[in-house]
């Protein structure tokens, strides 16, 4: 792997930022030059157009994501254990990265094929592990009758539309900043047990 350089990982923190505020096609070429504080030629030594910028800002945000959730998926962990650590681990992530969600939302709703290639081993490793898991467990009798996609939609909107919704939830629920910020900690453990409850069948 070549070695990232000062100069490069200037760039690409200055991309990041005006990438997230304006997205792929509001972002110029010389705002981020001038958010890096080097000149525009500087900028396409290292990065030949915008396009190329943005696809190693898009793959910086799944790496931050990817690795953690693919250790989670794979542990020797029971489906419950894995749910619980997937969200917190997912809360923790949203809580010091905010705008990736939305970054990532909105850019997919304008090209789709950007997550072609990070998602092949996550879907993968979904399947063949916690996939498996809630199967075995549905022929047990000890889960619900649920599909592994319709599990995993239900865990991740429960985790990221907090997040995503805050400025309206603050406002709807005359909530201040530090109030709402407890109400998302507390999120972290109320979320795995709703969607356990709803899960398990004939819990004590």
């Amino acid at each position: 792997m070549v070695k990232e350089t000062n100069t490069e990982r200037t760039i690409l923190q200055a991309a990041r930022k005006v990438f997230v505020t304006k997205g792929m096609h509001g972002a110029r070429m010389q705002e981020i030059a001038d958010e890096a504080g080097i000149n525009k030629a500087l900028l396409h030594y290292y990065f030949r157009n915008k396009s190329k910028l943005f696809e190693a800002i898009f793959q910086q945000a799944f790496q931050e994501i990817a690795p953690k959730f693919g250790q989670v998926i794979r542990s020797k962990t029971s489906l419950e254990e894995k749910i619980r650590s997937f969200v917190a681990y997912y809360h923790d992530l949203l809580s010091e990265n905010p705008f990736i969600p939305l970054f990532i939302i909105n850019e997919v709703h304008q090209n789709k094929s950007l997550l072609d290639g990070p998602m092949e081993l996550f879907q993968e490793n979904l399947k063949n592990y916690m996939g498996r898991q809630l199967e075995e467990g549905i022929k047990a009798g000890k889960y619900r009758d649920i599909s592994i996609q319709q599990l995993m939609i239900s865990t991740v909107s429960l985790c990221i539309m907090p997040f995503l919704g805050k400025p309206i939830f603050e406002v709807v629920l005359s909530c201040k900043s530090e109030g709402y910020q407890q109400l998302l900690e507390e999120r972290k453990t109320l979320v795995p047990e709703m969607i356990l409850q709803y899960l398990i069948l004939n819990k004590s």
